[in-house]
């Protein structure tokens, strides 16, 4: 996994597998970015493979924002990262910036990030 911040476009980029073994490596660049931006953004148009730890992650990044009156905001959906959430229930079509979906249940702990 590789993961870079594009700072004048103020978007974080992610590229390869998301996987556990990258967990804290993104538990971290998530953290930094829902901490220190007011809008987040994040690119996962190149991923290629995730796993539930990786979808967790960015709910929590997620509810970790709106919590702190942030709008967090996906730029890029791939096949993998769709499909791993269409296997869990949570919603990405029509709506590329929705990993939470519409049940509640899915919305994560404000505390998780």
């Amino acid at each position: 996994m590789q993961i870079a911040k594009d700072e004048p476009a103020r978007v974080l980029r992610i590229v390869g597998a998301l996987e556990i073994g990258v967990a804290e490596e993104l538990h971290r660049a998530l953290r930094d970015l829902v901490g220190g931006d007011s809008m987040p953004v994040v690119d996962l148009s190149e991923v290629d493979a995730c796993d539930t730890a990786a979808l967790q992650l960015l709910c929590s990044a997620r509810k970790t924002a709106e919590s702190e009156g942030k709008t967090f905001k996906l730029g890029g959906v791939s096949d993998p990262i769709r499909n791993a959430s269409a296997a869990l229930g949570l919603s990405l079509t029509g709506a590329p910036e929705d990993i939470t979906g519409a049940n509640p249940a899915n919305r994560g702990n404000a505390d998780a990030v």
